[in-house]
């Protein structure tokens, strides 16, 4: 699962990192860019969504969405909660970093 969920985040790097790719929080950082919120509650609440979608499947209802499976939904917590760390690592942000 591990291993999907890096692949996963590979592909979505590509799409979502910038125009040259190497901005990986680049998704993220556009809410606090906008205005709307800090780019760490923006973290938060596209893992809240994901929470939700999988609160709703876990409540028997069939998503409208084909595609998107429990484990799809597992794998962008793992990379969401991955990258957070990074975010708050690399911005000195973590209090519990050894």
């Amino acid at each position: 699962m591990c291993s999907q969920a890096h692949e996963l985040m590979k592909a979505k790097n590509h799409d979502y990192a910038g125009s040259s790719g190497n901005t990986p929080f680049a998704n993220f950082e556009r809410v606090e860019s906008m205005g709307i919120t800090s780019t760490e509650l923006g973290f938060l609440v596209r893992m809240t969504d994901k929470m939700s979608r999988l609160s709703t499947m876990m409540n028997g209802n069939k998503p409208k969405v084909k595609d998107e499976k429990i484990l799809d939904t597992l794998l962008d917590l793992i990379n969401y909660s991955v990258l957070l760390y990074a975010f708050l690592n690399s911005n000195g942000k973590l209090t519990d970093n050894p």
